[in-house]
């Protein structure tokens, strides 16, 4: 529980504008954790077993998080080799996914097994307002067409957002 809390704290520490230093450091902390968490998965698989592993649905988040991190520094190492996969680096967005495990410590907390099933249960009216929202959406999109299609021209330009067209008009309601 301390190992998650204290990576979520390395990975928001991460912005633009930092030094090379402190982002070798974090760099240095997300790899440490990775290895952290691949050993635990190594030591859960040879204490239960991979049958019993696999039963719980919270290992196989935290399965193919630790996948991910594995497949991240595969392509890190061979981006650093010397190969042209530069845009493999947004693979590290990958490493967000690490957050999740913090869902394991919700589960365990009395208070919040009656939130999330308060959320579950609430799961399909919310489904059916955004239908509604949807249908007012489009509503106003057809409204704003009949209102200012074509009407938009000025003479710097017609604006992106404009109701000329269906998505565009869409989109500029949205």
């Amino acid at each position: 529980m301390i190992a998650v809390l204290i990576n979520t704290v390395i990975m928001a520490l991460a912005s633009y504008g930092i030094t090379e230093e402190f982002e070798a450091k974090l760099d240095a902390g997300n790899l440490f954790f990775t290895w952290f968490f691949i050993c635990e998965m190594t030591i859960k698989l040879a204490a239960i077993g991979v049958k019993k592993y696999v039963q719980d649905k919270m290992n196989w988040l935290d399965g193919s998080i630790v996948s991910l991190s594995i497949m991240e520094m595969v392509l890190t190492a061979v981006s650093g080799a010397g190969g042209n996969l530069s845009a493999f680096k947004t693979i590290r967005v990958l490493r967000t996914l690490r957050v999740l495990r913090v869902a394991r410590l919700l589960r365990g907390m009395q208070s919040m097994q009656v939130i999330i099933a308060v959320f579950v249960r609430s799961a399909s009216s919310f489904a059916y307002i955004m239908m509604l929202l949807f249908v007012f959406l489009f509503i106003y999109t057809l409204l704003g067409m009949q209102m200012f299609g074509g009407k938009l021209d000025y003479i710097t330009g017609k604006p992106r957002d404009n109701f000329d067209t269906f998505l565009v008009a869409f989109y500029s309601s949205f």
